[in-house]
């Protein structure tokens, strides 16, 4: 929906959601813009190595993004709240238990800020006003994508382990005299993740054809160790994570309607899975979105399988800079640039004559006699020269008579 307009400006007319897929765009909101993004997902888990044991739940997940300081910078904070009912068929004995829970999800705190904007040299990006064809097809500039970076960390608020596999608690052993309403795992089974997860990564943004969209996550996150762990527990006992999404966008006829696609991969010793994700969006108004996307992954160990339904707002403070206005604050930098030069050229030549009236009046007097007896000696050597030369006239002068 936005594809047109990225070649004015970072901050666009119209709200530039990261959704529907979970990847971030390589574009800012734009200064002054805060931006809210959720979804409502309803999740079903089910793994084929313990039992078939399920976990349902619903998952409310929110993203607040703010553009300051200038059109390439914005900090973003996302987070999510679990509800979920796991259905444990234990594998080791046999009985099953339901364990119903609510609690706070990951909250990711980062910064993005746009390195490289292949959209503001115009003679790439330009309209062909002759040829609709030639503003249409794939061109080799269209492969230097837009480039950001991000960097942040990851909080934990629950004490639990998480690591992206929500089947932790069913693959420690559970002691049968603990089978009660408040079902407690064996502490020496249980550590928690740790508190504070930093990440970097890099995201990158293609515009093909006018209506293809396709952006490129590449993340890795650091495991730190939790100070609650045993000193028995490894350093890096979450283990580092390293994410990656491909997201794929088509704006349809109607501008308002857009369909995507995405492919999500994760990666470390303790869990790992691939997830693909299909949906669309719409654009309500200029500051308002909605989208619905499905998707799941083709493992067993778990399946896993979500319907989600997302919305997208913007508040917008932005003011829009005009050309002359630019120009004005351009010329003004300049003079005042012009006029601390002179202040420094003003401030020397008073500092040399400080140091003149800085003398006293003893060596003024000294340097003033030095002058006047150098320019009296001067004169007197002139004169002394002038009667020589008189003289010699004088005497070529008695020589003729």
């Amino acid at each position: 929906m936005i594809t047109g307009i990225f070649s004015f400006s970072q901050y666009t007319e119209i709200i530039n959601s990261n959704r529907p897929g979970s990847s971030h765009g390589a574009f800012a909101v734009g200064v002054n813009v805060l931006q809210f993004e959720s979804a409502v997902s309803a999740q079903t888990l089910k793994h084929s190595n313990l039992n078939n044991s399920q976990i349902q739940g619903l998952n409310f997940n929110y993203l607040f993004r703010y553009g300051f300081l200038n059109e390439k910078l914005e900090v973003f904070l996302d987070g999510n709240i679990i509800t979920r009912n796991i259905l444990d068929n234990n594998y080791l004995n046999n009985y099953s238990t339901n364990i119903s829970e609510t609690l706070i999800g990951k909250q990711t705190l980062g910064f993005k800020y746009l390195l490289l904007d292949p959209f503001i040299n115009k003679k790439w990006h330009s309209e062909n006003v002759y040829s609709w064809k030639a503003n249409r097809k794939i061109r080799l500039v269209d492969f230097i994508p837009a480039i950001s970076v991000i960097a942040g960390s990851s909080f934990n608020f629950d004490n639990r382990v998480q690591y992206d596999d929500s089947f932790y608690k069913l693959k420690l052993p559970l002691h049968p005299d603990l089978l009660n309403d408040n079902i407690m795992r064996r502490n020496n089974f249980y550590y928690p993740e740790q508190t504070i997860s930093p990440f970097a990564g890099i995201a990158t943004q293609h515009h093909f054809k006018g209506r293809w969209v396709v952006v490129n996550n590449f993340f890795y996150e650091i495991a730190l160790k939790n100070p609650t762990w045993p000193s028995s527990v490894p350093a890096q006992a979450g283990y580092n994570k390293i994410n990656y999404l491909f997201t794929i966008t088509y704006n349809l006829a109607n501008p308002r309607w857009s369909i995507f696609g995405e492919f999500q991969t994760f990666n470390n010793k303790v869990y790992s899975d691939e997830y693909f994700k299909i949906g669309f969006a719409n654009l309500i108004s200029k500051n308002s979105q909605i989208d619905f996307n499905f998707g799941g992954s083709f493992k067993t160990t778990p399946s896993y399988t979500y319907i989600n339904i997302g919305f997208s707002q913007r508040f917008d403070w932005h003011r829009d800079i005009s050309e002359s206005e630019k120009q004005a604050k351009k010329d003004f930098n300049e003079e005042l640039k012009n006029r601390r030069k002179q202040q420094k050229v003003e401030k020397k030549s008073n500092k040399k004559s400080n140091k003149k009236t800085k003398l006293n009046p003893k060596k003024l007097a000294k340097k003033e006699s030095k002058k006047s007896k150098k320019s009296l000696n001067k004169s007197l050597r002139e004169n002394k020269k002038q009667l020589k030369r008189d003289q010699k006239a004088l005497k070529k002068l008695d020589r003729k008579k």
